[in-house]
């Protein structure tokens, strides 16, 4: 993607996010955290705080939290201080951009070691320059694992990045260094990504809300209902409110198939839902204990809130669809490797990952009629999908089937085959959002009984972004998280 690819509208919906950060309703200020990024840059709007010791703060608490975390690929200090705005009072969020991305003057390594002497992009991507626009100060970049194929973030060219709930567990990925960083406190926004639930799993594993937008809602996305256009860009949050104002400001005008752009929503409209659970996985496989106990919770919370629960099927074989969204990834990195080749020959394949040279191995092999009857089943997924909401409006299911990862479960060591099994089960729940184009959120509600956070995970149709905001506000009025802090946290602590 190219700065090309950004349309005039794009650029004015960026534009708006100015607002966007500094006007909100005094009843959403109230039930916001107070270090969010609306509520920094109403602080810096009205001289309470300034945007260049706010930067330098944010600055120090990345060093800080690198040495502890590796949360970063680049953290840079002194062309964060040269962008600062010239008026102090004008609101400068600092924020991290996710390292699959081009950011005009950084070089994008992909969590590849056959990135490692890429040369600084020229451009910015569509979305990352619409996000920078929305009184955000990019000062570096976030770790991810190679071509973000992973749900964790343990790449060979950078290491592990760390939870800063517990160290020993892993953030999720492939958003994992923009999560540590928000979940840390180092910064109240960053940017994400999602192409079967990279925004969503790192949300629920550091205890932030992860909102996964409708396909083609936001700049620099791709409109079109294609079951193979996976991925989505946006932000992790610690609020509800800064999500939502990210998407308003953000959204493209008129995108097809999505009805009515998403509301300036401030907070609940209240709608009462029929929501769906679904809890196996393939081979009807349960999640552990600690996730199901959250899903039990979760529904009496719903219930108590005036929504009605009933339990659902998957409306397909989610073994099956397992199966060939493994294929789909594989045609992911195939493209991905064709692409080293080309740009580094045979010595950058050889750098990369087993895992992605396995899958890629494994997308090069498939026929162009394979292909075609891949890509036949993966509408007929998606259609099976859209076309259950026909008995309920919104569903509930795990994020992950375990509430916590180890750091090196899902090692980059590991044989490829077994490394997949594992990680697909993992993963159950996530992708056919993905596949379908669908809103979807994970929603830090819950806890297991270690302390660690336990995200909830909602879905809904393409389209369907309002609808999920709203029972995002009436969640965290119902069920407040901002109070809770992990161990490792570099921001203000809350009385």
């Amino acid at each position: 993607m190219t700065d090309q690819d950004i349309s005039r509208r794009a650029l004015v919906a960026g534009a708006a996010g100015a607002a966007a950060l500094m006007a909100v309703p005094a009843s959403a200020q109230q039930a916001a955290s107070p270090d969010d990024a609306i509520g920094l840059a109403q602080r810096i709007r009205s001289g309470a705080a300034s945007a260049r010791d706010e930067v330098l703060a944010a600055l120090d608490r990345a060093d800080a939290a690198q040495a502890q975390l590796n949360f970063a690929v680049l953290i840079d200090r002194p062309r964060s201080l040269a962008s600062l705005p010239k008026e102090d009072r004008t609101p400068a969020i600092p924020t991290f951009i996710k390292d699959l991305n081009d950011y005009k003057g950084w070089p994008t390594k992909n969590g590849s070691r056959a990135f490692a002497d890429a040369p600084p992009a020229t451009t910015n991507e569509a979305f990352v320059d619409a996000f920078a626009q929305m009184n955000t100060l990019p000062i570096g970049k976030t770790a991810t694992p190679e071509f973000g194929l992973m749900c964790v973030t343990e790449p060979l060219s950078h290491g592990p990045t760390r939870n800063p709930w517990n160290p020993a567990f892993s953030p999720g990925g492939s958003s994992g260094g923009s999560a540590a960083a928000v979940a840390a406190g180092v910064v109240a926004i960053a940017h994400a990504n999602d192409g079967g639930g990279s925004i969503r799993i790192p949300a629920a594993l550091c205890g932030l809300f992860g909102f996964k937008p409708s396909r083609g809602r936001l700049a620099g996305q791709k409109n079109a209902d294609d079951p193979a256009e996976i991925a989505v860009d946006h932000v992790l949050t610690r609020s509800v409110r800064d999500a939502a104002l990210s998407m308003a400001a953000l959204q493209i005008q008129g995108a097809d198939g999505l009805g009515a752009p998403v509301p300036r929503l401030s907070g609940p409209a209240g709608a009462r839902l029929r929501i769906a659970v679904i809890t196996a996985g393939p081979e009807n496989a349960q999640p552990d204990a600690e996730v199901l106990a959250g899903i039990t919770r979760t529904r009496r919370l719903l219930e108590s809130i005036g929504h009605t629960v009933v339990d659902a099927p998957w409306p397909f074989a989610p073994i099956d669809f397992s199966r060939d969204f493994v294929a789909l990834w594989s045609l992911g990195a195939a493209s991905a490797a064709a692409a080293v080749q080309k740009a580094f020959g045979a010595d950058g394949v050889a750098k990369l990952e087993p895992l992605t040279r396995h899958l890629a191995g494994n997308g090069a092999a498939l026929a162009q009629a394979d292909v075609q009857a891949l890509m036949g089943r993966l509408a007929a997924y998606r259609d099976a999908y859209n076309a259950s909401f026909r008995d309920h409006d919104l569903l509930l299911t795990p994020v992950l089937s375990r509430h916590a990862v180890p750091i090196g479960f899902l090692s980059p060591t590991r044989p490829p085959a077994a490394l997949m099994a594992d990680m697909m089960q993992l993963v159950a729940y996530t992708p056919v959002q993905n596949l379908a184009g669908a809103a979807a959120m994970s929603v830090p509600i819950m806890q297991a009984t270690n302390g660690l956070p336990l995200g909830m995970h909602f879905a809904g149709r393409r389209g369907d972004d309002a609808r999920l905001l709203d029972l995002a506000f009436q969640l965290e009025a119902a069920a407040p998280w901002a109070q809770r802090l992990p161990p490792i946290w570099f921001g203000n602590r809350r009385s």
